[in-house]
């Protein structure tokens, strides 16, 4: 993998950009993530766009079933969910904290969170 990714050392959890504008996303980059996973019980992800600072995030995530992450909203941007495996609840809020809706999606499903809308994600 070191072929196609570079670790980026500043991300707050293990983090991966490709190193070419032309890669493409396939089933050795889940292998990839699986094992990791599997070696550090954490959260990875690789990053499809080309830094940090882009105005637009793509992100392939690895995420943890038993971990809880806390509802939280994006003011000027929102987030698409693409489930490759497994399922992931999503949960909208209302802003005083009562739940809005919620729904499961497996893979293949697409979930997109609205703008400026508290939600969290249970996978």
């Amino acid at each position: 993998m070191k072929n196609f990714l570079k670790e980026d050392k500043k991300a707050k959890t293990k983090a991966f950009f490709f190193k070419s504008d032309t890669s493409v996303f396939n089933k050795k980059f889940i292998n990839f993530l699986e094992k990791h996973y599997y070696k550090t019980k954490k959260d990875i992800r690789i990053c499809m766009h080309k830094k940090s600072s882009d105005k637009h995030h793509d992100m392939i995530i690895l995420q943890q079933r038993k971990n809880f992450y806390l509802p939280h909203k994006h003011l000027k941007k929102g987030e698409t969910y693409h489930i490759i495996k497994g399922k992931m609840m999503c949960v909208l809020f209302y802003n005083n904290g009562k739940i809005k809706s919620k729904c499961v999606i497996s893979k293949n499903n697409i979930f997109r969170t609205p703008l400026n809308t508290f939600h969290t994600m249970a996978p």
